[in-house]
C-alpha cells in the first residue's frame, strides 16, 4: 500500500511539472489575439499625416478631425481617430483638450478612413 501512495504522488508531481511546462512554453489564444490587435493598430496608425491645430474652447478631437477631413464626416472610425491622436500626442488625454494649446491631429486620405 505504501508503494502505491508513493507511485501516485510521483505521478501527480510529474503531471504538475508537465502542466506548468506547457503553460510556460505555449502561447495562449488570448495573448496571440492581443498581439495581433496591437500590431494592426500600429500599422494603421502610421498611415496618416498630422496637422497642428490650436484648440479653441469647446473643440473636441472629433470635431477638429471632421474639419480637417471634410469628405469623410459620415464614415469616421472613432476608435482609430482616438488611437491616432494618442500616437501623435503622447501623454495627452483626447477627452480633455486645453484651449489655446496646439495639438497634432490626423489627416487621412479618403481610402484610409474606410479601412480602419
Amino acid at each position: 500500500m505504501d508503494f502505491s501512495k508513493k507511485l501516485f504522488s510521483l505521478f501527480i508531481c510529474i503531471m504538475a511539472v508537465y502542466i506548468i511546462y506547457q503553460d510556460i512554453t505555449q502561447e495562449s489564444p488570448h495573448s496571440r489575439k492581443e498581439l495581433d490587435e496591437k500590431h494592426s493598430d500600429m500599422i494603421s496608425t502610421t498611415m496618416f499625416h498630422v496637422v497642428p491645430v490650436k484648440v479653441q474652447a469647446n473643440d473636441t478631437v472629433l470635431s477638429i478631425v471632421e474639419q480637417i477631413n471634410p469628405y469623410s464626416q459620415n464614415e469616421l472610425n472613432v476608435k482609430r481617430i482616438l488611437n491616432d491622436f494618442k500616437l501623435s500626442n503622447p501623454n495627452t488625454d483626447p477627452f480633455s483638450l486645453t484651449p489655446g494649446k496646439i495639438y497634432y491631429f490626423p489627416k487621412y486620405s479618403e481610402t484610409l478612413l474606410y479601412n480602419g
